[in-house]
């Protein structure tokens, strides 16, 4: 694997690309291209649209914000309501594996002052969607990427609301596709180049055992009832500069809280709190891409100015690749109704080959790892949540 020199992002990580000089493309757009953004043009442009679409009619709401019960969405509603004083509706996928401390987060949300939709796809054609995607891709997380995606726009034109207000632009914070960097919209054609949705919508997966009626919240909109509405959604973070730090400093004033016992995986004790399905997600990236969480953390951390690559390196060496909690894996099997053998059999069907070598005892390790000649896989996490 090759790496930012910059960063510690490998360049195994889906649409990442490297520069002659061996930088990756999101600390290109960190060091660069974030210099030059006029924020106060991108501000003005943000109240504008505000502006349009604030109302004064008591009985409507003037924006839509997409929530989870993650520090970024009670930055998102603090923006919307307090900031920009809207009339947002909340709205929320409710994920069949919410944690207690999700909960209590969208609870918090709410007490801030706005009305709230927590919308549970039916159970059973979403377990079907979601043991079909995690067989075929190694992915247990795209369907509720493809149900928030989907969710909001269809709650957009059934309630008349035009204006959106999502978090971050992945592609801009993490390094995406060049010409995906410095979009302001979270539209169609946004998300149809998200390499998570593997280039398929809900009538791919859809078939005689799984009727796309069972699955309706994960279908997008007509686009010509989207254009009737003057669909916006608009990504915050193209507007104002983003960053987690500061998102979860303003969400504890309103009640938001972190992970006692400290990070579940990665760095932060205040991300990947709502889900139980998550820690699973990123465990596969360690074994397709060979690397996980404590990296994604770590160059977020390089770009902020908050860590030296050199701290990274070791952080990633002595942490990265823990597998998800032993419970959180039981629990997902049980939903999906396979056994933990066969999550196994279809991790190690997912294993990346030229990531990962055995070496004369049959064990799996990363050859040529960051800092070091070579990491074994790491053992399993027994922690309880």
């Amino acid at each position: 694997m090759r790496y930012c020199k910059l960063c510690v992002i490998p360049d195994t990580r889906p649409n990442i690309h490297f520069n002659e000089e061996g930088v990756c493309s999101a600390c290109v757009l960190a060091a660069q291209k974030k210099q030059e953004i006029d924020w106060k043009a991108r501000e003005a442009e943000f109240r504008s649209y505000c502006d349009k679409y604030r109302t004064k009619d008591p009985k409507q709401w003037d924006c839509i914000v997409p929530v989870s019960g993650g520090k970024d969405s009670t930055y998102q509603i603090h923006i919307a309501k307090n900031v920009y004083k809207m009339n947002p509706l909340a709205v929320t996928f409710r994920t069949d594996a919410r944690t207690p401390l999700g909960e209590h987060n969208i609870k918090a949300l709410r007490e801030m002052g706005v009305d709230q939709i927590d919308i549970t796809p039916n159970p059973v054609g979403f377990n079907k969607l979601r043991k079909k995607t995690f067989e075929e891709f190694g992915d247990c997380s795209l369907p509720d990427h493809l149900a928030i995606w989907n969710i909001i726009p269809q709650i957009a034109v059934k309630f008349g609301i035009p204006l959106v207000l999502w978090g971050e632009n992945p592609d801009m914070e993490y390094g995406g596709q060049a010409d995906l960097q410095q979009v302001s919209k979270l539209n169609r054609d946004w998300f149809r180049h998200q390499h998570i949705l593997k280039g398929k919508t809900a009538e791919d997966w859809a078939d005689a055992d799984l009727p796309l009626s069972e699955i309706k919240f994960c279908v997008y909109p007509d686009e010509k009832d989207l254009d009737a509405l003057g669909y916006t959604p608009l990504f915050i973070g193209y507007y104002h500069p983003w960053d987690a730090d500061q998102n979860v400093k303003i969400s504890e004033k309103y009640g938001f809280q972190r992970r006692k016992k400290g990070p579940i995986m990665g760095l932060y004790d205040y991300a990947d709190l709502d889900c139980e399905h998550i820690v699973i997600h990123h465990y596969f990236k360690w074994l397709k891409f060979g690397f996980n969480r404590i990296t994604d953390n770590a160059c977020n951390e390089i770009r902020k100015g908050r860590l030296t690559r050199e701290e990274a390196v070791k952080l990633v060496r002595e942490k990265d690749g823990v597998k998800p909690p032993k419970s959180f894996i039981e629990n997902f099997c049980k939903r999906i109704g396979i056994t933990v053998e066969q999550f196994w059999e279809v991790a190690e069907k997912f294993r990346n080959h030229e990531v990962w070598k055995k070496d004369e005892n049959g064990e799996w390790y990363i050859d040529g790892w960051i800092g070091g000649d070579k990491v074994p896989d790491r053992f399993p996490y027994e922690e309880e949540d």
